[in-house]
C-alpha cells in the first residue's frame, strides 16, 4: 500500500504574493481532506489563519539568501522532517529550495519544486542559483509560459514536469454575494465618483506592474474620449520613491481628480465589485497573473498587456482585450473599445466570463492536481 502524502511546504514568507496564495490554498486543502499540512516560513500575517485551520507552522529564516544561514537551515529542516515524518518537501522559492534539496538528499524524502516566476539571469552564477528549481524529483510550472521558460532556458528534457495553472477562491470572488452597501460606503469613504467609469488596477506599486503606463493612458483618454474615467490603484506601496514619482507625474498631467491611490485591501471582492473595468498592465511578462482570473470570476471586463500568463487566461473579445505591453495609447484605445462593446454592455457576458474561470481556474482544481502530483512522486 502506498504511503499517505505528508507534505512540508517551504516558502520565505506568508503574505499576499501569488506563491504565498498557492501555499496557503494547498495547506488548507490538505487539512480539509484529512492530510497533515506542515509549513516552514519566516513570517507573515497568514500564519495564524493556517494554524487555526490545522496546519503545523515552524518559523525559520528561510527568507535569507545568506549562504551560512542557508546551510544552517538544512539541519533545521532535517530536524522537522524527522520529527514530523515528512515524505515530501515542496519548495516554492529558490533560496529555501537549496536548503530543502540537501535536506531531502540526507533524509531520502521526495523533493518537489514549483516555478512561480521567470527567474531571469544574465550570467552563469545566477543561472546556477536558479537551477535548483529543476533539480527536484518533480517540477510544477504555474503556466504554459513558465513551462516553456524551463524547457528553453534550462534545456530541460525530463518528463517529471507538469503545468498546474493557479486557482482562485470562486466562493469568495462571487458577484452574487456582493454587499452593495459596503461597496457604496467604500466609494464614499475614498471620494470616488459614483457615476464615473471606474478603472481598477490591483497590485503592488512596482516598476514593472505598469502604473506608469496606466497613468499615461488616462491622459490619452482625457484627450480622446468624452467619458468620465477614473483610475484607482489598489495595492501596497513598499517603494515610496516610485509612488512619489507617480504622484508627481499625475500632478504634472493634471490628473489629480481622475487618479486615486487607495493602498492595500484585504477585501478584494469589494474592490472588484466597484470596478467597471479591471487593468493588468505588467510591462514584464506575468508568470501567471491572478488579476485577470479574479476579475473574470467577478464578471468584470479585463484589459491586459499581451504577454506571459495573460495570454493563457484572457479570451480576446470575451474576457476583454489585450494590448501591446508599454503602449499607453493602445491601452487607451482598448479601454475606449471596451466601453462601447457588447462584452461590456450585455450582462450575459459577465456570466460567460465567470464560467470560464469556474471551468478552468478554481483553487480546488489546482489543489486536486497538486495532490495528484504528490501521490505520483511517492511512486517514483
Amino acid at each position: 500500500m502506498q504511503e499517505k502524502p505528508n507534505i512540508l511546504q517551504v516558502i520565505p514568507t506568508l503574505n499576499i504574493s501569488g506563491a504565498e496564495q498557492g501555499c496557503f490554498d494547498v495547506a488548507n486543502f490538505l487539512t480539509k481532506h484529512g492530510f497533515t499540512s506542515n509549513i516552514i516560513t519566516s513570517s507573515g500575517y497568514r500564519i495564524e489563519h493556517l494554524e487555526k485551520n490545522g496546519s503545523i507552522v515552524d518559523i525559520m529564516p528561510v527568507n535569507s539568501k545568506n549562504p551560512i544561514t542557508m546551510i544552517i537551515n538544512i539541519f533545521r529542516i532535517l530536524k522537522i522532517v524527522k520529527k514530523n515524518n515528512i515524505n515530501i518537501i515542496h519548495a516554492r522559492s529558490r533560496a529555501p529550495a537549496w536548503s530543502c534539496y540537501f535536506a531531502s538528499k540526507l533524509t531520502k524524502v521526495k523533493f518537489v519544486t514549483t516555478f512561480h516566476g521567470t527567474y531571469n539571469f544574465n550570467n552563469k552564477i545566477k543561472k546556477f542559483y536558479n537551477s535548483i528549481m529543476v533539480r527536484s524529483d518533480y517540477i510544477i510550472a504555474i503556466s504554459e509560459f513558465i513551462y516553456n521558460e524551463i524547457i528553453n532556458k534550462y534545456s530541460y528534457s525530463k518528463k517529471n514536469i507538469s503545468v498546474i495553472p493557479r486557482g482562485i477562491d470562486v466562493i469568495y470572488l462571487d458577484p452574487s454575494k456582493t454587499d452593495q452597501v459596503k461597496v457604496e460606503n467604500f466609494i464614499k469613504e475614498h471620494s470616488i465618483k459614483s457615476k464615473s467609469i471606474k478603472l481598477v488596477l490591483p497590485g503592488r506599486i512596482s516598476g514593472w506592474k505598469g502604473h506608469n503606463v496606466a497613468i499615461e493612458a488616462m491622459a490619452y483618454l482625457r484627450d480622446k474620449s468624452s467619458d468620465d474615467f477614473e483610475l484607482i490603484f489598489v495595492g501596497p506601496a513598499d517603494n515610496l520613491k516610485l509612488k512619489n514619482n507617480l504622484l508627481i507625474k499625475v500632478k504634472k498631467l493634471n490628473l489629480e481628480n481622475q487618479i486615486k491611490f487607495i493602498g492595500p485591501s484585504k477585501e478584494m471582492n469589494l474592490i472588484y465589485s466597484l470596478a467597471d473595468i479591471v487593468l493588468s498592465c505588467a510591462t514584464d511578462p506575468e508568470a501567471f497573473g491572478r488579476i485577470p482570473v479574479e476579475a473574470q470570476a467577478m464578471g468584470k471586463v479585463i484589459i491586459a498587456s499581451n504577454h506571459g500568463g495573460h495570454i493563457e487566461t484572457i479570451i480576446d473579445g470575451l474576457s476583454g482585450f489585450l494590448y501591446s505591453p508599454t503602449n499607453s495609447e493602445e491601452l487607451g484605445d482598448s479601454i475606449i473599445k471596451a466601453v462601447s462593446s457588447k462584452i461590456y454592455i450585455k450582462d450575459d457576458y459577465q456570466i460567460k466570463r465567470r464560467k470560464v474561470i469556474l471551468d478552468n481556474f478554481t483553487d480546488d482544481n489546482m489543489c486536486e492536481k497538486t495532490l495528484e502530483i504528490y501521490n505520483k512522486v511517492l511512486n517514483i
